[in-house]
């Protein structure tokens, strides 16, 4: 059983209570609203305050090819200005400073009111820190910043410039969007236009820049193609005069055998040699005919030698010559290449064009961009309540407070005897007859539920003596002791007694005669029982008051003598309510909780922390002392009904009373 008492305790623990929230919520409402109304109104005064800010933007669209009729000078140095890299590095061209720059002064942005009026107020702040004298502050050596120069205020100007100016590219596209931010909306549109005609003009400069250079690099470059072709001109024409070359149709011949002679010789060889051969066969080596033939054959093998030196050296004279010739044609092939892209850049001069256009210009905006006045405010609205609930549930948070029941039981694990509702009251008032006034008929009503829980918490043993005490000062401790008593009076024979002899209150808050003997005196034995008693015929009960303060009030409540006189007027009363002091300030209440009957402790409703009640009551566990239960005093029932949980509504106005409101609630 304890083990299903432990888990369902566990859930319940781990379980979020949406209606505790919502509690926090209702109980912080006004604050959360009174929050969030100051930020609103404060986010509207600010917002109206601010100077609208306009933007316009221009579309520009990049080609990366760009159609031409003539050869660009890209194909003169083989640019590849294909692929993602060209875009971006157009965007990062139009976010750069020299454009920035070249718009500044085109459109003479310096002279603009804005910038003149923050160029003012920096020279006034200039002004105002350069006339201190920080000389004799500053170490030896070292100067002030000097006034600023024409260049470094242009600088800073285009900084200040760029700052409003944004380049956002489309995505999956070609095109770029170019804005520009001010409280001026014509120089938006204005600056928005000129930032994308300064960058085709740039780029137009640029190519035909590139252009430019590149024709006269090429026309530097012809002269010298030309002089080379005309050198290897020259050359090739001196060979051929030196080694007597001739052109023959398509062959290059030598004054001299020609092919077709050269191979009649080797022909007319080989014929002596079959002639020998065959006259060999015949005749004798001797015979004339043989001889014949072998001098035709010398004379041709001779013919055949020379035709084949000739050949060789004809040979070598042919490389040389077509050696001579190539060198002229592949400089005649690059002096034409040259000479064709030297005209073609000079054509394309004139017929450049842009690789970017304007595909919708800016123009004058009619709202302002920023800032969104109705935005920030709603923002602001919301953000205000969202940290109205935040600040709520952390003050809910720190709040260690008790609250209501519910608090009393799950912090402290005490029963509760019963809610005793805050009353108002005038400085004139005691407030300690509560229970009998009639306008207080709730307060009646909450101490006759306490009056049935002490009666119920002794139903077999009755508690004759009960020792009312608190914390800490100023919780009700005697106002709850006075109206239990005169509630427990109504049926029973009850003796109040004030035993907080440091600072007694129960004589003044009854208007009893001050200087009459009381508990001290009894104690003591310096009095009577019939002269410290009295009797209040209102209230029907008697009280004792504290009497004389004593010097030792610990040692006298400590005393036999107290325990003795408690248990001979426990025999002639049913109820004897004890008021006692403070648990955290004295030990009195620890003293006398030994040699009572029951122990009430007393937590003030939304005042008293959980530890300071938590050390109070532990203190009286520690002594053993008989602690019955709990009563939460001063406890704002309206606010522990909606706030604080269903337990605490049982407790609030509009509950069961007796008397004239009960029939005035039937009715």
């Amino acid at each position: 059983m304890e083990r299903f008492d432990n888990s369902l305790s566990a859930q319940q623990d781990d379980t979020i209570d949406l209606r505790h929230y919502w509690r926090v919520l209702m109980r912080f409402k006004w604050g959360i609203i009174g929050l969030a109304i100051a930020v609103t109104l404060a986010a509207v005064f600010i917002v109206s305050a601010m100077r609208p800010v306009y933007k316009a933007s221009v579309t520009l669209m990049i080609e990366q090819k760009q159609g031409k009729t003539l050869a660009s000078v890209d194909d003169v140095y083989g640019a590849d200005i294909t692929g993602k890299e060209y875009l971006q590095t157009q965007f990062e061209i139009l976010k750069s400073r020299e454009l920035a720059a070249r718009v500044v002064r085109e459109l003479n942005i310096a002279e603009h009111p804005d910038y003149i009026a923050k160029t003012e107020t920096e020279m006034a702040e200039k002004a105002w820190w350069q006339a201190i004298d920080w000389k004799q502050y500053l170490p030896a050596g070292h100067e002030q910043n000097p006034i600023p120069s024409e260049e470094e205020k242009f600088i800073k100007l285009v900084d200040e410039f760029m700052k409003h100016l944004s380049v956002e590219p489309v995505r999956q596209t070609q095109l770029v969007k170019v804005s520009f931010e001010s409280y001026d909306r014509a120089l938006t549109a204005q600056v928005a236009n000129a930032m994308a005609k300064a960058y085709i003009n740039s780029q137009m400069e640029a190519r035909i820049t590139l252009t430019q250079n590149a024709a006269d690099w090429l026309s530097t470059r012809l002269g010298a193609l030309k002089a080379n072709l005309e050198t290897s001109e020259k050359k090739l024409q001196e060979y051929r005069e030196q080694n007597n070359l001739v052109e023959n149709g398509d062959k290059t011949g030598v004054l001299g055998l020609s092919a077709e002679q050269l191979t009649q010789i080797n022909q007319r060889v080989t014929a002596a040699q079959f002639k020998v051969a065959e006259i060999s066969q015949r005749y004798g080596d001797k015979h004339p005919a043989l001889i014949q033939a072998k001098l035709e054959l010398a004379e041709a093998q001779r013919a055949f030698n020379e035709a084949k030196d000739a050949s060789l050296e004809l040979s070598r004279k042919e490389f040389r010559f077509q050696e001579l010739q190539r060198e002229v044609q592949t400089n005649r092939n690059l002096y034409d290449t040259f000479f064709t892209r030297i005209k073609q850049a000079n054509d394309s001069l004139e017929l450049q064009t842009a690789n970017a256009r304007v595909i919708d210009p800016a123009v004058t905006p009619s709202a302002p961009f920023k800032p969104r006045k109705g935005l920030l405010v709603a923002l602001a609205l919301v953000l205000s309540v969202m940290f109205g609930a935040l600040l709520a549930f952390m003050l809910d948070y720190l709040d260690s407070t008790f609250k209501g029941a519910e608090d009393v039981e799950d912090k402290l694990g005490v029963s509760m005897l019963g809610m005793v509702p805050l009353v108002k009251q005038k400085k004139k008032d005691s407030g300690a007859l509560l229970f009998l006034d009639d306008k207080q008929k709730s307060y009646a009503e909450a101490m006759r539920t306490v009056r049935t829980s002490v009666v119920l918490s002794g139903i077999d043993k009755p508690h004759k003596t009960i020792l009312m005490t608190s914390s800490v000062p100023s919780e009700g401790k005697s106002t709850s002791s006075t109206n239990l008593a005169i509630a427990l009076g109504q049926m029973e024979r009850v003796l109040l007694i004030d035993a907080d002899l440091r600072k007694p209150t129960i004589a003044k808050v009854l208007n009893l005669p001050p200087n009459s003997p009381g508990l001290s005196n009894l104690v003591a034995g310096t009095a009577t029982v019939e002269d410290c008693i009295l009797h209040m015929e209102d209230a029907n009960i008697d009280v004792l008051t504290s009497g004389l303060i004593p010097p030792n009030p610990s040692e006298l409540l400590s005393s036999q003598k107290f325990a003795d006189l408690l248990h001979m007027l426990a025999q002639s009363y049913d109820r004897i309510i004890i008021d006692s002091p403070p648990t955290l300030l004295v030990s009195d209440a620890l003293v006398m909780s030994k040699v009572v009957d029951a122990v009430v402790y007393v937590i003030r409703s939304d005042i008293t922390t959980h530890q300071t009640v938590r050390t109070g009551v532990n203190r009286l566990l520690a002594v053993k002392a008989p602690i019955i239960g709990v009563i939460l005093n001063k406890v704002n029932m309206k606010k522990a009904a909606q706030y604080y949980g269903a337990y605490s509504s049982y407790y609030a106005y509009g509950g069961y009373v007796y008397g004239h409101d009960a029939a005035k609630k039937s009715a």
